[in-house]
């Protein structure tokens, strides 16, 4: 038997070239693989990213609902991810209900296939509002769910064929009230996407559109993208951000490094760029996630997390340009230690 599916939500890149190779070696022909594919220009759709703690719903066909964060497959009242299952705890009704309209739906747009019923609809959501994150127009809202995507039948589905599922009364709404974006993908000018979704994206940071929909106005963060042929690979998602939330690039090498001393200071370089204060509170809030103490005892467990995703997130990047992942780890800890100690001793 293989192993279980993972119901944890997927990860999502900001790096629109990697989404672009991945996208050419699935559509290689297995036929002839060294052939790399030429692909013409791919819709894609997107929705607004908003800045909360990540939540899920998993609900089974026997009405069984489990509650996730982005690291734990249960969150409980007394785990709880800033108070999400104490809130949902007391909302099953609505939740079985909402589960039913989106199977309704799916049903509706799949008159000939067959849902699995032994498979769970996932509601995937952000858990929002005061005191949850800071800095954003969301801040200003009191705590609510909102959902983002939803897995049904074991595929990802089209947000915007499910847009007005929500329920608001009892403060689950659907990202898609903030409005659906178009724009187009050009595998063979990565550029041309990244310099146009780029305007969207600092437009979306300087004004969110979603609090916009409950009269508050301020700074939001960016978009989620996927490619509309592939929906339901995640595999293909990405994320554009702006304003404060913009990531930093590393600029490609002019020459490969030759010596020890250029290794070092590639691997340095990338390191202070991907150290960003986003990634550093990310790793914090882990921690906290986790149920790990946010002192001394839990610094291993931080600076290998900071290591973790940064290795992840820009693999392609670190074996494109052959930075030492050894001399990276090093000089990760070198920036993430202290910002974690400064954290500390400011809380403590």
């Amino acid at each position: 038997m293989g192993a279980r599916e993972s119901t944890l939500y997927p990860r999502i890149t900001t790096h629109i070239k990697e989404i672009i190779k991945r996208l050419k070696h699935k559509l290689r022909d297995p036929n002839d693989p060294e052939r790399e594919p030429v692909i013409d220009a791919t819709p894609i759709i997107g929705t607004v990213k908003i800045h909360g703690t990540h939540t899920d719903i998993v609900v089974s066909s026997d009405n069984t609902i489990v509650f996730q964060s982005r690291n734990n497959t249960t969150v409980t009242e007394a785990a709880d991810n800033y108070g999400f299952a104490k809130a949902m705890s007391t909302k099953h009704a609505t939740i079985t209900r909402l589960r039913d309209q989106f199977l309704a739906r799916w049903s509706e747009l799949n008159p000939d296939s067959t849902l699995n019923t032994h498979l769970p609809v996932t509601i995937a959501g952000e858990w929002i509002g005061s005191k949850i994150q800071k800095g954003v127009a969301i801040s200003q809202l009191s705590p609510r769910l909102v959902i983002i995507s939803a897995k049904i039948n074991g595929s990802w589905v089209s947000d915007s064929l499910y847009a007005d599922i929500e329920a608001p009364d009892d403060k689950i709404y659907n990202i898609s009230r903030a409005g659906i974006y178009h724009s187009t993908l050009y595998p063979e000018n990565p550029q041309r996407t990244i310099d146009e979704l780029e305007v969207l994206a600092e437009s979306v940071a300087a004004a969110c559109p979603f609090a916009k929909t409950f009269g508050i106005e301020g700074e939001g963060e960016g978009l989620i993208w996927k490619l509309v042929p592939y929906i339901s690979d995640s595999e293909l998602w990405f994320k554009t951000k702006g304003g404060k939330f913009k990531p930093t690039f590393v600029p490609a090498p002019k020459k490969p490094a030759a010596d020890k001393a250029e290794k070092w200071e590639a691997a340095a370089s990338a390191a202070r760029a991907w150290c960003s204060e986003q990634r550093l509170e990310q790793g914090w809030d882990y921690l906290r996630e986790k149920g790990i103490r946010q002192d001394m005892k839990g610094i291993g467990k931080f600076l290998k997390w900071v290591q973790t995703d940064i290795l992840t997130e820009e693999k392609g990047y670190i074996r494109e340009h052959g930075i030492e992942e050894d001399m990276l780890k090093k000089e990760i800890i070198g920036m993430a230690k202290p910002w974690f100690m400064a954290k500390y001793n400011g809380v403590g």
